[in-house]
Parts: C-alpha cells; sequence; structure tokens
C-alpha cells in the first residue's frame, strides 16, 4: 500500500473524531422552562466530551489543539515525524478513558447528517466500483468483495469519487 494510502487510512478514524466536533448547529424543540434545547444540550455534551478527549490526547503526547466550538473542529499537527501506530494507540486509548469517564460521546443532529451524507457517498462510490468490475469490499464494514482498494487504478478511485485512495473501511 502505497504511504499516502496508509496514512491517510490510518488517520482517517482520527480525522472522523477530529471532525465530529466541528457541529455547533443548534435544532430541536425548547423542553425545559429555561428555553434550551436538547439539540444545545447535545452539543454542549459533544464539546465536553471532545475537550476531555483532546486533553487526554496531549497528555498521550499528541500535538493536538481543542476542539474551537466554533466549526473548526481540531487540528493535529500531521508532522514528518508522526508515528501512526503511536496515534492511533492514544486515539483508541482516550477514546476508552473519555467514555469511561462521561459516557459515549453524543452525536449531535449535524454530526447524524454529515455521517449519513458521508455513508451514502461511500455506498455511491462502491456502487461505482463494482459497476467498473471490481469487487470491493463494503465500505462501510468491510465486508465482501474480493479485490482490495489498491487493485483499482487511481483513475477509477477519481471518477468513482472514493476520496483519492480514503475510499477503505470506516469504523462509524
Amino acid at each position: 500500500m502505497p504511504r499516502t494510502r496508509t496514512s491517510l487510512t490510518a488517520a482517517l478514524p482520527l480525522l472522523v473524531v477530529a471532525l465530529a466536533g466541528c457541529a455547533t448547529q443548534d435544532g430541536g424543540t425548547a423542553d425545559d422552562a429555561t428555553g434550551t434545547t436538547s439539540e444545545s444540550r447535545t452539543v454542549a455534551e459533544a464539546r465536553a466530551w471532545d475537550l476531555e478527549n483532546a486533553s487526554c490526547l496531549r497528555e498521550a503526547g499528541v500535538d493536538i489543539g481543542d476542539p474551537s466550538g466554533d466549526g473548526g473542529g481540531m487540528a493535529i499537527s500531521l508532522g514528518d515525524d508522526l508515528d501512526m501506530d503511536a496515534l492511533s494507540a492514544a486515539a483508541e486509548s482516550c477514546r476508552e478513558s473519555t467514555e469511561d469517564k462521561l459516557g459515549e460521546r453524543p452525536a449531535t443532529a449535524s454530526e447524524k447528517e454529515s455521517r449519513e451524507e458521508f455513508e451514502a457517498a461511500l455506498r455511491e462510490s462502491t456502487r461505482c466500483l463494482r459497476d467498473k468490475g471490481f469487487d470491493v469490499p463494503d465500505q462501510l464494514d468491510g465486508t465482501g468483495g474480493t479485490d482490495s482498494m489498491d487493485d483499482v487504478p487511481e483513475d477509477v478511485l477519481e471518477e468513482c469519487g472514493a476520496f483519492g485512495g480514503m475510499a477503505t473501511t470506516v469504523a462509524p
């Protein structure tokens, strides 16, 4: 697997976590006397989760900022000396630690919508690749298919919108 595909594939779960902090839209219906909406509480809870997770990642030696709260997500420094295995291990350990403290990270309405759009795009690119004669695995769960994404030429990946080689198994 070329280095760029390996790096991007390995970084994808981290990018998903980083992008998860992007949603700040408020919606929903007021459900208490203060006028606070369930969605605004979800956004606040998600932000608290992201802050705790970012703090854990920094303690583990990852150069990462706090989520911006303005839709900017979290920035991870991706220098040349980045150890993807260490980064992946830190991300998994911190996710578990943060879940132990705060429970599972709540998804905001806009994150759910973005995830649905992303999953629809993955399904469409898989259909396109299969229509082009490549028996690739389902990109959402990694099942099925006999061809690796490495077997698909770059021009076909691009044509099918397979995210420049990042089309691979995505952990929800």
